[in-house]
């Protein structure tokens, strides 16, 4: 079985994204984290899925968009590691 792992700044960005949809549709945000944890697992399958990304300095990282969001994730040996989940407008440089 492939691994997903998050960054403790991917967790908080989970944690951010859903607390902020709830405050409108609390299932719309089960079913977002639902979708966004779903979308990493299938990323650990599919490690050269997504756009390489330079200038983050993190080597290899790629990205993912799941409808508003991207994903920032880098291949492991068995899996993934999550690094972050930010929404798609905002800049990318400050994060």
């Amino acid at each position: 079985m492939l691994n997903v792992v998050y960054a403790l700044e991917a967790d908080d960005d989970i944690v951010g994204i859903a607390d902020y949809i709830a405050r409108d549709k609390p299932e719309a945000a089960r079913r977002w984290i639902v979708n966004i944890r779903n979308t990493c697992e299938a990323l650990a399958t599919q490690p050269e899925m997504g756009e390489l990304r330079s200038g983050f300095g993190v080597s290899e990282c790629r990205s993912f968009s799941v409808g508003n969001y991207v994903i920032f994730f880098r291949a492991l040996s068995d899996g993934i590691e999550v690094a972050r989940i930010i929404h798609g407008s905002r800049d990318m440089r400050d994060s």
